[in-house]
């Protein structure tokens, strides 16, 4: 059995086929078949313009027409194509998804960003250790989505409309940080042990590789700040080139390192873990788990 997800995301839409490793198991690790990963940087237009202009249109639209024969060619069995901040702030968003739902037949749920961290989560949960608390962030381009997790439960959560091609472009709102500091200042963090953060996303996988540090492995604060402050003193080029960085993660990784580091600050967190997870591999594990629960019924 083949399972795909379509992440249509603020700075890249990605296409992830995989397969369960275990059929008969509603827990089981997945084995990936294919990964596609296009830079389409939806977030430029809708960040300045309110919506996504013709040539990124045209080019999405391009982009799932590509996907949708990939799905056949791999036999894929079950998809689900989710599309997170840049869709949801784009006033064509809804229209131009149901135009790609007619040409491609891939039907496109913009989904909120309670729903994006919930899927995040799927992938995340089981694998912590119980009796612990986390702060989970997920740091996307147009938005970044923060969870307090206690014994693998969601305890407190919220979305906000920081994201690392909004910084880009500017268009973070003053007022969008201060709601997130002072939601940060009444979270209700244990004092009797220490809260780690779990952080998500393209961008913190690659600024704990540019550390030296393994997906598995805590990286300090320390060690994020410096190995961010490195980064911020290179040029585009030498990001590309000396760090060997895709051309659109270069522009943006300081951004998401900076929103990890004031978060972290703000709630005297010294350690972050960075699992090689997102929100594909929740899309693709609850669609597994939605399999055993109808087989039940």
């Amino acid at each position: 059995m083949k399972i795909a997800a379509i992440d249509i995301g603020s700075n890249a839409v990605r296409l992830y086929i995989s397969r369960p490793l275990h059929e008969d198991l509603p827990d089981t690790d997945f084995k990936q078949v294919e990964f596609t990963r296009l830079p389409l940087r939806l977030g430029d237009d809708v960040f300045k313009n309110k919506e996504i202009g013709k040539k990124k249109a045209d080019l999405l639209v391009k982009a799932m027409q590509s996907f949708a024969l990939l799905l056949e060619i791999y036999n894929v069995d079950v998809v689900r194509v989710c599309a997170t901040s840049a869709m949801r702030d784009a006033e064509n968003g809804e229209n131009l998804a149901k135009e790609i739902h007619k040409i491609t037949g891939l039907k496109i749920d913009i989904i909120s960003g309670k729903e994006e961290s919930r899927l995040v989560q799927v992938a995340i949960l089981d694998s912590l250790p119980g009796k612990s608390t986390f702060l989970h962030i997920d740091v996307g381009g147009g938005s970044t989505e923060i969870s307090l997790i206690r014994n693998r439960k969601i305890k407190q959560y919220e979305s906000f409309n920081i994201g690392t091609v909004r910084m880009r472009e500017g268009k973070v709102e003053s007022a969008e940080t201060q709601r997130m500091l002072k939601w940060l200042s009444n979270l209700d963090l244990p004092t009797d042990q220490s809260v780690k953060a779990i952080g998500t996303g393209g961008n913190i996988v690659k600024l704990h590789a540019l550390a030296g540090t393994a997906s598995r492995e805590v990286m300090n604060l320390h060690h994020l700040k410096s190995t961010n402050a490195y980064i911020e003193s290179l040029s585009h080029h030498d990001r590309v080139y000396e760090l060997q960085l895709n051309p659109d993660r270069a522009e943006v990784i300081n951004h998401a390192g900076n929103i990890f580091i004031q978060i972290m600050e703000c709630c005297y967190i010294h350690e972050i873990y960075a699992p090689n997870v997102g929100l594909k591999d929740g899309i693709v594990k609850q669609l597994w788990k939605k399999r055993f629960v109808t087989k039940k019924s």
